[in-house]
């Protein structure tokens, strides 16, 4: 094993390191960092490429002194407070010492990814702030915290907003919404783009509050993943998060995303064996660059995960018949991917045949970057026919960068010479799925965001109505 990190030291670490370690996958995800021998940096980091999510988790039970704005200060100051001052200590290690970061407490083994340099690093600041959830439904009938960015610490019970301990938006997420918010945007872009969305949001002056989490998450998913633009003040009301998690379409859409744990196996698969040096070609690769390219997979969204698995399925069932080339989608506007499915080895010499196979793998891939030249990456996937035993896989990941002219003239020789992705020798094949299979046209954005503007908490049910529009389902009780 090239590395060994933590798994989580209490109990609610330990559940935030699988939650995280199940959304953005183990190359990417680091529980119990530290910054010098004995002295913890944070909780847990997740790295991706220029984009650094800290997470400090406190766990402090909830005092009961008789006094509930006593109580209230004391949690927050413990959960919260103490949360942002690690993470604000933590950043500035980051960025001032990205080499000193450590898997261990002796500080032996360092990071084995690389973190980005101060000038391009992004960060997301996330502190995880437990058991108050079983108060705040005591004392305001919502299990939830309240958002409101215009309160400054613990200023108000039960309701976050700013904190002066820490520079930038610090995200609190409690039990059930951290829970929520990773099984929902279950990658690292799916996640960072709510982050980057939601501090947006909370800088705009009219925005007032969302009563939690979760329905902020749910207005976020409604809104094609992106919150409404409105003129006048506006807040996001409880029962929204309800609304949409009853719905048939909704449901729908988290079965059809089963099938997007296949492109996730394929980057674990090929992590694992190249942590474990068990690849048959690549082992020789250091940390950097192998990271470099299995990023490039994991920058899928998961909707595009499934798109992707269900093509590459679909062309392992009819490879059975006759081996298949074909370029396949990305939502990363510099990447391409080549497909090429082959037959098996018909019960001959596999090592011959996979040798040929990634010869046309390669030749394939030449031709796809004169085929889409704006692509930089270009990324090519071998497989065999479903059903065959034995089957292998290679991958090669293509930076065309500092391709020169000639290179460039050199893949379009190959193309125009094996025909390789030319109009008359492909066929296109259309392929349609929809996020939330089912769903109605979405929803009126200008008619929400109107509405928005105008609406109080008991007018909650009436924007739940307005969801089904999308939804469908039944709307929460008033």
């Amino acid at each position: 094993m090239r590395f060994k990190k933590s798994e989580g030291q209490t109990a609610s670490e330990k559940m935030l390191a699988e939650l995280c370690d199940k959304s953005f996958l183990q190359l990417w995800t680091y529980p119990n960092l530290f910054r010098k021998p004995g002295k913890e940096l944070t909780d847990l980091l997740v790295v991706f490429g220029n984009d650094v999510v800290i997470f400090s988790d406190k766990s402090c039970g909830y005092p009961s002194t008789g006094n509930a704005d006593l109580d209230w200060k004391l949690w927050y100051g413990k959960s919260i407070d103490d949360s942002a001052r690690q993470i604000a200590q933590a950043e500035r290690c980051i960025r001032a010492f990205p080499e000193k970061v450590f898997l261990d407490v002796k500080c032996q083994e360092r990071l084995p990814i690389n973190l980005p340099n101060a000038n391009d690093i992004r960060v997301h600041r996330i502190c995880i702030a437990l058991c108050a959830l079983d108060r705040a439904e005591a004392e305001t009938g919502k299990r939830a915290l309240r958002i409101e960015p215009a309160v400054l610490n613990d200023a108000v019970r039960f309701t976050v907003g700013i904190t002066d301990k820490a520079k930038g938006w610090v995200h609190v997420f409690d039990e059930e919404s951290l829970t929520t918010v990773l099984n929902e945007l279950s990658t690292i872009k799916d996640f960072i783009d709510y982050l980057n969305s939601k501090v947006a949001l909370m800088e705009r002056p009219n925005f007032k509050y969302a009563e939690a989490e979760t329905d902020l998450l749910a207005c976020y998913l409604c809104n094609n993943r992106s919150f409404p633009v409105i003129e006048g003040d506006f807040a996001v009301p409880g029962g929204l998060w309800a609304t949409v998690e009853a719905s048939q379409e909704f449901l729908a859409g988290r079965e059809a995303n089963k099938a997007s744990e296949f492109w996730d196996g394929i980057i674990e698969y090929i992590t694992d064996n190249y942590l474990d040096e068990t690849l048959e070609f690549g082992n020789e690769l250091d940390m950097s660059d192998y990271e470099r390219g299995a990023r490039i997979l994991a920058g899928e969204t998961r909707f595009h995960r499934r798109v992707l698995s269900k093509l590459i399925v679909g062309r392992m069932e009819a490879a059975k018949k006759n081996a298949i080339g074909t370029l396949l989608p990305s939502n990363q506007a510099d990447v391409g991917y080549v497909l090429y499915v082959g037959q098996g080895d018909q019960g001959g010499d596999h090592a011959a045949y996979r040798e040929e196979r990634a010869k046309i793998l390669r030749l394939r891939c030449e031709a796809a970057k004169a085929a889409m030249p704006e692509k930089r990456f270009i990324v090519g996937i071998a497989m065999d026919a479903s059903g065959v035993e034995g089957s292998s896989e290679d991958f090669i990941f293509m930076d065309t960068a500092e391709w020169t002219a000639d290179r460039m003239q050199n893949a379009q020789k190959i193309r125009d010479e094996l025909g390789f992705f030319k109009a008359g020798n492909m066929t296109l094949t259309r392929f349609t799925e929809d996020e939330y299979p089912g769903s109605r046209p979405a929803i009126d954005v200008p008619k929400l965001a109107e509405e928005l503007s105008n609406l109080t908490l008991s007018e909650s049910v009436e924007l739940a109505g307005m969801l089904k529009a999308k939804w469908g389902g039944s709307e929460p009780a008033g």
